[in-house]
Formats: structure tokens, sequence, C-alpha cells
């Protein structure tokens, strides 16, 4: 584990210990529209200035919500909470997304799922999923014979979820982007759908390396095989199988 994972891995523990303290009012309220384009809730800076306390000392920071701040050789990339409004309504699907850029390139990514506790790390040498606060890490494995894949922002694509339904393909939408890339290795296959921010894919998306990828304009495919991929995307342009 390099320094940078494990330094974020300690800044994702404390946002995670303040969390399991109990639910504030001050998590759910709104302020300014951040860089990403949303309006950022408590929950959301409160996490931002850990990881920024944090992991300064790496290089500068991008931040969904404050944009670029200090400066450095590398770029750290972040969504401090990927699926606020997950964790605004209670809903156990959130965490923070975290890339390290070099040269434009990624070099190191750390997702978290602070409703659970599950990590993923990725070097260019290895993707690993273990547990905040735990040093037990292991190799992410491909599951076989998974029945459900991730459809993010399926509510806004009715007629490829209907496409997808008729063929009785089952699937959740669980609204949280960065944390179903993640969990790319373990699903059937994961769909987004719409525009894509950097903050919500640099490091996900790089720990879709090894895996079926169709990426286009509005259109994200991620499949442990070509046909599945191949498959998803003649129902993604309205073709029957």
């Amino acid at each position: 584990m390099t320094p940078f994972i494990e330094t974020t891995l300690i800044a994702a523990r404390e946002i995670a210990d303040v969390l399991q303290y109990g639910w504030r009012s001050e998590f759910a309220e709104h302020g300014d529209v951040g860089a990403g384009g949303d309006r950022t809730a408590g929950i959301d800076t409160l996490a931002e200035r850990i990881y920024i306390e944090k992991l300064s000392g790496f290089g500068k920071i991008d931040s969904e919500e404050a944009g670029i701040v200090g400066e450095g050789e590398a770029t750290i990339v972040i969504d401090p909470i990927d699926g606020s409004d997950n964790a605004i309504s209670g809903l156990p699907y959130f965490g923070s997304s975290i890339a390290l850029e070099r040269r434009g390139r990624v070099e190191e990514a750390v997702v978290v799922n602070l409703a659970n506790g599950d990590c993923f790390y990725k070097t260019d040498a290895e993707l690993m999923h273990g547990k905040i606060g735990s040093e037990r890490f292991e190799p992410v494995v491909r599951r076989g014979h998974t029945t459900v894949g991730i459809f993010e922002k399926a509510y806004a694509n009715p007629e490829f979820a209907m496409a997808l339904l008729k063929r009785k393909q089952k699937f959740r939408s669980p609204g949280a982007v960065a944390l179903s890339l993640a969990y790319a290795h373990y699903v059937s296959f994961v769909i987004f759908a719409g525009p894509r921010r950097r903050y919500d894919f640099a490091a996900a998306l790089w720990m879709c390396e090894g895996l079926e990828m169709i990426v286009e304009d509005e259109l994200l495919i991620v499949a442990k095989d070509r046909d599945t991929a191949s498959n998803l995307h003649r129902l993604a342009q309205g073709e029957k199988d």
C-alpha cells in the first residue's frame, strides 16, 4: 500500500467515524453551487475539508465542490461524497472517489463506500478490496454467475430500461456511479447513460481496466465479456437481439 493510498484511507476512516456518531441536520444543508455544477451539501463540505487536510501534501486538489486548491505536480481528483442525495435521504449507498493523476494519467485511486465500509484501491500493480480501518486487503476477483447489473440514471432512460426488462435482465439503479463502477468486477454489468464528470469517473473507471468497456459521449457500458457489452450496446441503440 502506497503512502497516498494509506493516507486516503485514514481520511476516509475519519469521515466514517464522524458519520457513525449520528446524522446532524447541517449535513443536509445546501450552500453554493460547487465546481461540479451541483449545490454543495454540508456532508460534501465535511468530507472535502478532511480530504484536503490529509492529501494536500501529495499535490494540488481538484475537488467537485471547491475546484482547484493548492499546487503541485500531481493532481488529486476528488468527489468527496459520491451519492450525497442517498446520504441525505438515509439510503446506505454513498462514498468517496479519489484519484491521483500525473501528466494526465491516473496512477493511484481509491473508492470507498462510507455506508458499509467497503474500500477499493488500485495502483499499476494491483486492484484490492478491503474494509475501512482494516489492514487486510485482498485482490479483486471477478465473480462468475452473477445475475444483477447496475444501470445508473435508468430513470432518465426509460426505453433502454424497458428493453432490459423485456429481456428479463435484472438491474439496480442505486445512485452513486463511482461506487457502482468500483463493484463492476462483481456484478453482471454497469451502465451509465448521461453526461460524465471527471470527479465521478477518474478513479473508478480506471479500476475497470481489464473489463469490456464501450465508451461514447453519453453512454458507458462496462461488462465482464465482449458479448454482454455488445448486446447491451445494441439495446441502447434500440436494436433487437
